[in-house]
C-alpha cells in the first residue's frame, strides 16, 4: 500500500512538472507598437500574422502618432517596439532597417490637371499651395529635392499625419507632399497621388530599446522581427 501511494505521489509530481513545463511555453500578454503612416506597416502586418499564428493568446496594440511622440512613449515604456522613418536618432536602440520601402508623392484631387501626369517634377508645384510634414528632419529631405527654390515655396499647411493633410487636399486647400503610405488607402475618386521625379525614397527602421528586460512576449516578437 505504501509502495502504491509512493507511486501515486511520483505520478502526481511528474504531471505537475509537465504542466509547469507546458505553462512556460504559453506566451500571452500584450506587445505594443508605435508607428506613423507608412507603407512599411504592411511589413509589420506580415510579421504580426506569423507571430499570431505561433502565439494566438497575445494581443497586439498599435499607437499611430508622430515620430517624436512615439519616441517619447518608448522612452517611458509605453511602447515596446516602434517604426521610425529615417532620418531618426537610433542611439540606444536596436533595430532592423527596411530600405527604400516608401516613395514621396504629391496628393491631389482626381480632376486636377496634375493628375494627368505620371510623375510630378519640381516646376509643376513651385506655384502651388503645399502641405508639408511637420518633422524638421523630413522637411530637410524635401529641401534637398527643391534646392534653392525651397525657401520661396507657398507652404499653406503643416501637418504631422497624412490623413488630415489628405482631407485638406480633398477640399482643394493644397497639395500634400508625403510618403506614399500616408495616403495609399484613400479612395481614388477622392484623392490620387503621383510620385515625385527625380524620385525620393524613404527607409524605415523597426526599433526597440537596447538592454531592456522585456517580457518573454515582447522578446518573442523581437525574435520574429529579426528572423523576418
Amino acid at each position: 500500500m505504501l509502495k502504491r501511494r509512493a507511486l501515486e505521489i511520483l505520478n502526481l509530481e511528474e504531471r505537475m512538472l509537465e504542466e509547469l513545463r507546458g505553462t512556460e511555453e504559453v506566451i500571452e500578454g500584450t506587445v505594443t507598437f508605435g508607428c506613423g503612416e507608412f507603407t512599411a506597416v504592411e511589413t509589420l502586418a506580415k510579421i504580426c500574422k506569423q507571430y499570431k499564428e505561433k502565439y494566438p493568446l497575445v494581443q497586439i496594440a498599435i499607437h499611430t502618432a508622430t515620430a517624436d511622440t512615439i519616441y517619447e512613449m518608448m522612452n517611458k515604456g509605453l511602447v515596446d517596439i516602434a517604426l521610425f522613418m529615417e532620418p531618426v536618432d537610433t542611439e540606444g536602440l536596436d533595430y532592423i532597417r527596411i530600405k527604400d520601402c516608401d516613395h514621396w508623392v504629391v496628393g491631389m484631387r482626381p480632376n486636377d490637371p496634375l493628375a494627368n501626369k505620371k510623375y510630378i517634377e519640381k516646376n509643376d508645384i513651385l506655384d502651388k499651395p503645399l502641405i508639408l510634414p511637420e518633422r524638421v528632419g523630413v522637411q530637410s529631405e524635401l529641401a534637398n529635392w527643391f534646392g534653392k527654390d525651397f525657401s520661396s515655396l507657398d507652404i499653406s499647411f503643416i501637418s504631422n499625419l497624412g490623413t488630415n493633410a489628405g482631407v485638406m487636399a480633398a477640399n482643394g486647400l493644397g497639395y500634400p507632399i508625403s510618403i506614399e503610405g500616408a495616403v495609399k488607402y484613400w479612395r481614388e475618386e477622392i484623392l490620387v497621388q503621383r510620385r515625385l521625379y527625380p524620385e525620393i525614397t524613404a527607409s524605415v527602421v523597426i526599433a526597440w530599446r537596447r538592454h531592456i528586460p522585456y517580457s518573454q512576449t515582447v522578446n518573442k516578437m523581437i525574435e520574429e522581427i529579426n528572423a523576418f
